[in-house]
């Protein structure tokens, strides 16, 4: 898959793994103007007109945030560079970076696709699944392509990340064409969790993908088998059990509190 990728994206695969593997509070990358920018300016117009019909709002955890994981609805370009993002050109260099070997990727996009987040959503502090029942493997790996161009402080919507239990948080802006790659498992925990301030008519926007392998470390494992999501707050009264549905609640706090 030729001109996807901005050439000096991978050029130093060993400097990469470097700062991959010292950053803090745990394992993470950010590569910027990662795609061809005419590539990237073109899907960027096409995730915006895309129909994201899973609402993964709850108005507690989340809230304003649609996703798209359905194939036949991307357009051109989008459904190019998702497919990139699963093949063996995307995942040999990123085993090198992580340094995690026999990584795959999902056909199935479990909660990965497109995401978009309105005007006064967010996303709460979270742990993702950490198992993945139909392909039978273990989440070790995110990634997040941003789409928001001319993004600026006052929008909010930076992502957080944080260790579970630790006080030091890295923030990263979700600016245009950067990519973000992280660790993911029942101690990483990340997230926007401000309500946004971006214009109307304008989501934060950005392409997940996760990947997987058949087998985790003893310590990054909390949980057993876990298919849903655990939310952590930053602070009291971060997350408001005055919203949403009883089912809704009763998910937050059985997880929040076992480790189901």
């Amino acid at each position: 898959m030729k001109n996807i990728v901005n050439p000096s994206a991978f050029a130093d695969l060993d400097t990469l793994r470097q700062r991959f593997r010292d950053a803090d509070p745990f394992p993470h990358l950010v590569i910027d103007d990662f795609l061809n920018a005419e590539l990237a300016e073109a899907i960027h117009a096409e995730v915006r007109r895309t129909d994201c019909a899973v609402n993964s709002s709850n108005e507690i955890t989340q809230k304003k945030k649609v996703a798209c994981n359905d194939w036949t609805k991307f357009d051109d370009e989008t459904g190019k560079v998702i497919a990139y993002f699963n093949s063996w050109e995307f995942i040999r260099p990123l085993e090198t970076i992580t340094e995690l070997d026999g990584l795959f990727g999902d056909p199935f996009l479990e909660g990965g696709g497109i995401h978009q987040t309105s005007n006064g959503g967010y996303l709460k502090m979270h742990t993702d699944f950490n198992w993945n029942a139909k392909l039978r493997a273990d989440r070790r790996i995110n990634i997040l392509l941003y789409l928001n161009k001319d993004w600026r402080p006052e929008y909010r919507g930076e992502l957080l990340l944080q260790k579970d239990g630790g006080a030091a948080t890295a923030t990263v802006e979700p600016i245009f064409n950067r990519l973000v790659v992280f660790n993911t498992n029942d101690t990483t925990l990340h997230g926007h969790p401000a309500p946004l301030n971006f214009p109307e008519g304008y989501s934060r926007a950005s392409i997940a993908m996760y990947y997987y392998s058949t087998g985790i470390a003893v310590d990054e494992r909390r949980r057993g088998k876990a298919t849903t999501t655990r939310y952590v707050p930053m602070h009291a009264g971060d997350i408001d059990l005055a919203q949403g549905s009883l089912r809704a609640k009763l998910g937050y706090l059985v997880r929040r509190y076992t480790s189901l």
